[in-house]
């Protein structure tokens, strides 16, 4: 698997993530600013040489489910769940 990782301005990653930032509660995502310097841009993933790969949008270190799909499984990149909203509760009364 070869993996390319292109830095591009965060707001033209937002532009093109469109509906799918922010991630939603229970979505898994991957965790790439904890292993290479790209935090904004495109992950490309080829598994075949010569063949053509997938590209995910990266944006603020995290790959998130987009139309290319869930988040791939990269070398030294754990995936992580986003968390569900706390709930404020009332106050006992």
């Amino acid at each position: 698997m070869k993996v390319t990782y292109t830095e591009l301005p965060r707001d033209e990653v937002l532009a093109a993530l469109g509906p799918h930032w922010p991630p939603r509660p229970g979505a898994t995502v991957a965790l790439i600013g904890e292993t290479v310097a790209v935090t904004h841009g495109a992950v490309a993933v080829h598994g075949t040489d010569g063949r053509p790969g997938t590209t995910w949008w990266a944006i603020d270190g995290l790959i998130v489910p987009q139309d290319a799909g869930p988040p791939p499984n990269l070398p030294g990149c754990p995936t992580a769940t986003v968390p569900e909203p706390a709930v404020d509760t009332p106050p006992l009364t």
